[in-house]
Parts: C-alpha cells; structure tokens; sequence
C-alpha cells in the first residue's frame, strides 16, 4: 500500500511541516508588512497633523488656519484621498460622518464647525467623519468620501483657549493593492513549492533507499546453495552499516548450522551404513545355500549384534537431538549434589572398568548445583566411560571435586595415550572421531557433543587437556546451587 511507503511518508511528513512553517511565516509576513505600511502612514499623518496645528492662529476672537503653504499637491485634487480639516468646538452627537456632499450633523452643529478643509473635500462639499476628542492624536481606518478606505489621523489641540480638533487623512488605496499583489504572490508561490518540495523530497527519499532495495535484492538472492554469499558493506550508508554486519553475522552462523546438518546427515549415515550393510551380507550369505542349525545361530547373532550396535547410535542421536532442541528444559531443575551425581555414574560403569582392570577413584568435596539429575549423570558417565575406554590395561581414572570461581568443578584424568593436538580442537564435534580410536574402540562420536550440549544447558561448559602419551583431562563446569 501507497500509505506504508516509507517515501511516501518522508514526503507528506515534509510536505504538512513545509506547509505549516510557509503558511505561517506567509500569514506574519503579510501582518509584517501591512504593519509597515500603517505605520509609515501614521507616521505621516502625525506629521501632517503637527504641521497643521503649526498654521493655527486666533485672531479677533476667531480661528484662522493659512492654508497657502498645504492647500497644494494632492490636497487641491477633489476626492484624491488627501485630506486635512480643522473643526473648532465639541461634537454634540455621535460619529456620523458624511461623503460625498452630506454633512455630518455633529460638525455644522452649534458646538462644532469646520473652520477650515482642504480642496480635495470643499470641491465636492465633502467632510471628514468627526465623533470624539482626542487629545493624545488617534489613527483609525475609515470610509471617505465616495465611501473610499481612508487612514484617518486626529488630535484635538487648545490654542489660544479654543478647541481646535485637525484630522488628516491619507487614501489606502496604495496600501491595499501592496497587500493584494503580495497575497496572490504568496497563493502562487507556496502551491509551487509545495509542489517542488514534494517532488525534491520524493526523489531524494527514492535515492536515499536505494540502497535498502539493493540490501533487500542481494538479501533475497540468498539460498542454501549459496549461504556462503555476504553483503558488501563497502559503501553502504552508516544506517544500513550495522543491519549489513548482522545480517553478515546470522549469515555465517546459519552457514555454520546448514554444514552441521550436512556432517550430520553424512556421519549419522555412515554410522548406520556399517550394521545396515553387515546385516545385509550375514542375510544374504545365510540364505545363499541351506544351512544346519548352528550356522544360522551364529548368522543371526551376528546380525543381532549389529542391529544392537545400530539402536545404539539411533538412540545416540535421538539423545543428542532432544539435548540440543532443549527437551531438558530448565524449569523443572532442582538443587543436586554434584558427589552424588559421580557416585551414581562411576557405579554405572564399574562393571565396565573392572572389564580393564581400571581403578576409579574420587576425591574431593560436594558440591551443590542446580540441574536434571538424570542428564547430568548421563554427562558424568560419558566421560568416565571415554576415559575407560580410551585407558591403558591396569590404569587409573581419578576424578577430583572442587569449586573456583563460582563453579563446581569435576575433573576427570585418565593415564590412556592421550589426545592428538589436531583432533583436541574437534572431539566435541557430532560423529567425529579420530582415525586411531576408530580403529581401537568402538563408538558412535556423539557422546562427547551431548556431555556439552548438556553442560551448556545447565549453564556450565567442558574441556578437554591431553598430552600425547600422558593421558587426558577433561573439566566440567557447572554453576554453584
């Protein structure tokens, strides 16, 4: 949809602030400006006022303004919208201002008269609207003669003990057309950049997501078949930098869980060609030809102990997957000693070292953690198998309990003929096995992956140290309860 456009939300974001701060810097403007104007007027006006009260005299008793010094220019034009008037007295009534040839009543009152007016008003018999006293001098928009706007300024003055009130006027015919033609030029202009803005920031907004696009295209170009594949951060803008190096990140640990899959599915099928391919050749050697009872004893027996040997390394995986998928869970771990734990595995496996002549001995003090007892007996007990199995005829394991950092810590030693450096850094590996212990000792390689996997689960890890023909050593670390 048009309205999840992140353009075209950039750009209608724009716009509506673009429209309010133009609008409204127009709209001050254009008061701006009209204040100017008035104000420029007033200022005249009060000039003219003052000029005005300057050609006042009494004489006799009477009011006499000499006009021959202002009764030129546009004041002797008829309606030019320049006007003075000189009103002697108080009004008596309200302000009734006239144009054209009507006279206000106020002003040819008893109290109030006209003692003296401009051309541009006598030519027409025209009079200045007249209502209050302002001493102080007032300015005022007004109707004029011929019902034109006027901007009309005032004063009342006592000279000579008279009452003498001078108005002047100025049209504003001017001042309206000013504002006018910059009203419509604002009506013109913000249309325009409104439309311009919207086009610039459109554009802009297109050109500053290409690179989303790009990053979204080479993104969808990514398969399995090419997981090895990485986004090019060289020149992406800085906003884009972290996604591209996160995505690069979840890229290469996906890569990593797709080739585990693969060795997975490679190990576990080599694992299970062997029994599947002895199972197939006892079947198809016994019925080959009629056998006396004893030889298919000895072919089934053989055949049972390589389906044995497959249920093994079924159960093996089906074990490793329900570790690593997080069937153990956490919620229903319970406070467990870690003594016990070995106690119960090294009994599990007596029977096997005593097969060897191997001597197991523990030491050490408990140590409370927090755990699935059954899978952390499972953990223990693979790794005293390894070192039984991987051990000298007549050798030892010891197995040594104690607490550092925060962990309980359960190391096993055995006096075997230790671990190559080359395959130290893979035995945690699934189905790895190195090519010696393949050869000497029967066994699936998932028994190490799984004591990790549930180390890991319980927030502990594992360790391997071997020198070549000094044995191994293995650490288990699990946090204290």
């Amino acid at each position: 949809m048009i309205f999840a456009s992140i353009k075209f939300r950039l750009t209608a974001l724009f716009l509506a602030i673009s429209f309010v701060t133009l609008s409204g810097l127009g709209i001050f403007l254009y008061y701006q400006l009209e204040s100017i104007t008035i104000g420029a007027i007033d200022s005249h006006l009060h000039s003219e006022v003052q000029l005005i009260a300057g050609l006042v005299e009494i004489e006799e008793g009477r009011v006499k303004v000499d006009l021959h010094e202002i009764a030129v220019g546009d004041y002797a034009v008829p309606l030019s919208g320049h006007y003075f008037q000189v009103i002697e007295g108080k009004p008596s009534g309200g302000d009734q201002g006239v144009s054209g040839g009507r006279v206000a009543a106020d002003v040819r009152s008893a109290s109030a008269r006209v003692v003296a007016r401009s051309a541009s008003l006598e030519r027409v018999d025209a009079r200045l609207p007249f209502g209050e006293l302002h001493f102080e001098g007032v300015y005022k928009t007004v109707d004029g003669p011929a019902k034109k706007p006027l901007r009309l300024g005032e004063q009342t003055f006592v000279i000579g003990g008279r009452t003498v009130t001078i108005q002047a006027s100025e049209s504003l015919k001017d001042t309206q057309l000013l504002l006018a033609s910059y009203r419509n030029l604002l009506l013109m202009i913000l249309p325009a950049v409104f439309f311009l803005s919207a086009v610039a920031v459109f554009l802009l907004a297109r050109f500053s997501l290409a690179s989303l696009n790009i990053f979204s295209a080479k993104v969808g170009a990514i398969t399995e078949q090419n997981l090895g594949d990485r986004l090019e951060v060289k020149g992406l803008p800085s906003e884009l930098l972290p996604l591209a190096e996160n995505f690069n990140t979840m890229m290469s640990r996906l890569e990593e869980s797709f080739e585990g899959q693969r060795r997975f599915l490679s190990d576990a099928s080599h694992q299970l060609r062997t029994p599947a391919a002895v199972i197939k050749g006892y079947c198809d050697v016994t019925l080959g030809r009629d056998r006396d009872g004893a030889e298919y004893r000895e072919s089934l027996e053989k055949i049972n102990d390589a389906v044995v040997r497959m249920t093994g390394v079924i159960e093996r995986i089906l074990e490793s997957a329900r570790v690593e998928g997080g069937s153990h869970g956490g919620p229903g771990f319970r406070e467990l000693d870690l003594m016990e734990i070995a106690v119960d595995a090294v009994r599990l496996l007596k029977a096997s070292a005593r097969e060897r002549g191997v001597t197991i001995s523990i030491t050490g003090d408990s140590q409370k953690v927090s755990g699935d007892r059954l899978r952390l007996v499972e953990a223990v007990s693979n790794v005293i198998d390894n070192a039984i199995k991987y051990n000298r005829e007549g050798g030892e394991v010891l197995i040594e309990l104690s607490a550092r950092g925060g962990y309980a810590v359960l190391t096993v030693d055995d006096s075997g003929a230790g671990i190559e450096e080359k395959a130290r850094g893979r035995i945690f590996e699934r189905f790895y096995r190195s090519d010696e212990t393949s050869a000497e000792v029967t066994g699936s390689g998932l028994g190490l992956s799984i004591v990790r996997s549930i180390l890991q689960a319980h927030g502990g890890d594992v360790e391997c140290e071997s020198r070549d023909a000094a044995g191994t050593r293995f650490i288990l670390r699990l946090p204290l309860a």
